[in-house]
């Protein structure tokens, strides 16, 4: 597998707890990256985070989670995955799709790569 080299770097203070996790809610949440509505016992990813003495909660789609993980080199930061995609995406080859398992994953990438590099 080749390397595409694209990494979305972020500049912040680390947290004093960071946990993520598996969960399905009991009702409907919306994931902080996309915004698109997770349904209620969908399985998707949970950050729990304990920063300046408030936890955090924030609530990941699976595809959201998993170009985040692809993709954030220096560890996750919750709400920032598309606006850091948008800093590197003139960077995006077709050999970054490889990082990326899953068909949805890849077509979500696809769809806003192209998005973005015809509208500008």
């Amino acid at each position: 597998m080749s390397d595409c080299g694209v990494c979305i770097h972020a500049d912040y203070e680390r947290a004093d707890i960071f946990e993520v996790k598996e969960v399905k809610c009991r009702k409907d949440r919306h994931c902080c990256e996309c915004g698109k509505v997770i349904p209620a016992k969908t399985p998707h990813e949970q950050i729990d985070m304990l920063f300046d003495g408030k936890w955090w909660h924030y609530h990941t789609c699976d595809i959201c989670a998993e170009i985040a993980g692809a993709f954030m080199c220096d560890g996750r930061v919750p709400k920032s995955l598309w606006e850091g995609m948008h800093d590197v995406i003139n960077a995006l080859t077709t050999s970054c799709f490889d990082r990326l398992k899953t068909p949805q994953a890849k077509a979500e990438l696809q769809r806003r790569w192209q998005e973005w590099k015809f509208d500008n």
